[in-house]
């Protein structure tokens, strides 16, 4: 027989152990299932960056390092965080010969760092283990080196089935198995989703750079692609990562290429210390899950999204599903109408305004030259908004450059035709993308 719990979570990042705390601190009895070891550790490639003083999915998170919390200010949740980090003002894009789109200058911005910066890279093997600490304070059952393998609804339970042979029943299961979700796959979710291709990508930690403004999201596009850079949380310690979707390239040439080789960037590595040799992960892309609900398993962050839904939307989908499962649980609805005013959440503030948007196909760095790149970088006139939003750039950029097509016509007619390339094979671009990945299913 299935020892029998009010929830049981599978996957133990930050959005299945904040489901854990939060489902413990109201009384539930909880199980969760991790398949690692130490919990906490971080093993693929992760930045651990926070978003902070804009809203992310409409939430506001802030960082106090004076009391040493991190704090959702429009859900209402806190974490105690102590340990160290370094501010993130935005995102920066660099041209091939080094011009700059800013998104918010850091020079000016980090004068006033607890006012400007839109996050802060934190550790988040230690904020993992703060979650991990509170959820076990409040009661939940926790179960590490447990590889689920599937789950089934047998009456009025859901029962997840593990490798080792053993069994948890739950009346709800919040899955929270990340990336390529084991349990979406199980439940034949990815059969109706739309595949982008598989992503392979590998980054080095290293310490030091003469990059002129370090202290934020940093792109670089060169020759053989676009490369980034984050902050890591200890101070002059940063990621650098390289990614491709192609067959006949491999992320660890390229990373090598970028630190030794890259023309404008590779100087900023020549006094780096590489503090760990490469980190990879791989990740097939697919159209997030529209309605995250079959069988009494709820989907909750990455395990329902396209690629990382980001630590903040996480934890917040985390915790709202845990209080939403509560609620439901003392009213006796067991079933769907119980959780949907999580549904309607996460179609209000994930789904609807970003779930819906098509993935691009397009690589216009095997299409546009590296001196049309220089010369796009140097058209905007005015400073972009600084923002550590994604979809807030992409929106920046494409109304920048919409205003500026006949400007780039007149002046560069072979960099406008080579930019028409790019959207007519746009089709085909996705085409080779996908048949170079592989679709889990």
């Amino acid at each position: 027989m299935a020892p029998t719990y009010d929830v049981v979570i599978v996957g133990a990042g930050p959005g299945g152990l904040m489901a854990a705390r939060t489902a413990g601190a109201a009384g539930l009895r909880v199980a969760l299932l991790e398949r690692k070891k130490d919990i906490p550790k971080i093993h693929r490639s992760c930045g651990g960056v926070l978003n902070l003083n804009e809203p992310t999915y409409d939430q506001i998170v802030t960082l106090d390092e004076d009391n040493h919390l991190i704090q959702c200010t429009t859900m209402g949740w806190t974490i105690h965080y102590d340990g160290p980090f370094q501010n993130v003002y935005g995102f920066h894009i660099y041209s091939p010969g080094g011009r700059r789109l800013e998104f918010g200058n850091f020079a000016e911005l980090r004068k006033n760092p607890k006012q400007n910066r839109m996050g802060a890279s934190i550790s988040k093997e230690q904020l993992l283990r703060q979650l991990l600490t509170e959820a076990e304070n409040h009661g939940v059952a926790v179960f590490p080196n447990t590889n689920v393998c599937s789950v089934k609804k047998e009456g009025t339970a859901v029962v997840v089935e593990c490798e080792n042979g053993e069994e948890y029943a739950g009346a709800f299961v919040i899955a929270a198995d990340g990336i390529n979700s084991r349990l979406a796959r199980v439940l034949k979710f990815n059969k109706e989703r739309e595949f982008y291709g598989t992503s392979r990508d590998t980054s080095l930690t290293i310490q030091g750079t003469d990059c002129p403004d370090p202290d934020g999201f940093l792109f670089m596009i060169t020759p053989r692609g676009i490369f980034s850079m984050i902050p890591l949380a200890e101070a002059g310690c940063y990621h650098i990562y390289a990614s491709t979707m192609r067959r006949d390239e491999k992320p660890p040439e390229l990373l090598r290429y970028f630190v030794t080789e890259a023309p404008t960037f590779s100087a900023w590595y020549r006094n780096s210390t590489i503090l760990k040799h490469r980190t990879a992960c791989v990740v097939s892309l697919m159209s997030p899950i529209e309605h995250p609900f079959r069988d009494n398993v709820l989907f909750i962050g990455d395990a329902c999204w396209r690629r990382e839904i980001s630590n903040v939307g996480a934890m917040c989908s985390g915790y709202k599903a845990a209080t939403v499962i509560a609620d439901a649980l003392n009213r006796g609805k067991t079933d769907e109408e119980g959780i949907r005013e999580y549904l309607e959440w996460y179609a209000k503030h994930y789904y609807g305004p970003f779930g819906k948007r098509k993935q691009g196909g397009r690589d216009f760095t095997q299409y546009l030259t590296p001196d049309d790149i220089d010369y796009l970088a140097s058209l905007p006139e005015e400073k972009f908004p600084q923002t550590l939003d994604i979809f807030k750039v992409v929106n920046h950029i494409g109304k920048v450059y919409g205003e500026l097509m006949t400007r780039i016509y007149e002046e560069r007619p072979d960099t406008m035709e080579r930019m028409i390339q790019v959207r007519e094979n746009m089709e085909e671009d996705m085409k080779k993308r996908i048949s170079w990945g592989f679709k889990i299913v």
